[in-house]
C-alpha cells in the first residue's frame, strides 16, 4: 500500500509486496502499478523513467505525445506503455508485467493476482 498524496507525479514509487517490487506510478491519467522486470534483458524498470513519446503524425513527422503514460527502461532505453506493458513500436517482445492498482480513501493497493489489461485507476 502506498499513499496516494505521497505519489509524486510522473515519478516510480517502488512497493515489496509478497517478495515482489512493484512500481507505483501517478501521472495526469491515473495510478498504474509495473513489475520491476524489463521483459528485453531483466532491467530494473522501477530505475527506469515515466514519459512520453515521439509519435508518428505523418510521413517523416513526430509529435511527442502520451506524456506520464510511457516508462523507458533505464538499461537500453526501450519504451513501454504504462497501462499495458507493452513495448512502444513493438522493438521488443514480451511486456512488462502490469497489475491492477486501486485507489481507496486516499490510499493505493496493488494486486498481484489480477493483472491490468488496460486504462489506469483514478
Amino acid at each position: 500500500m502506498a499513499e496516494l498524496a505521497a505519489l509524486e507525479l510522473n515519478r516510480i514509487h517502488r512497493l515489496q509486496i509478497d517478495g515482489r517490487t512493484v512500481g507505483v506510478v501517478r501521472t495526469r491519467a491515473g495510478v498504474f502499478a509495473i513489475g520491476n522486470r524489463c521483459p528485453h534483458q531483466g532491467g530494473p524498470m522501477c530505475s527506469g523513467r515515466v514519459s512520453g513519446t515521439m509519435l508518428a503524425s505523418g510521413p517523416d513527422q513526430y509529435v511527442y505525445g502520451e506524456d506520464g503514460l510511457v516508462i523507458r527502461c533505464p538499461w537500453h532505453a526501450y519504451e513501454f506503455h504504462l497501462a499495458t506493458g507493452e513495448s512502444i513500436g513493438g522493438v521488443v517482445r514480451g511486456r512488462v508485467p502490469v497489475f491492477e492498482a486501486i485507489v481507496r480513501g486516499g490510499a493505493v493497493y496493488v494486486s498481484l493476482t489480477r493483472p491490468r489489461t488496460a486504462g489506469a485507476v483514478r
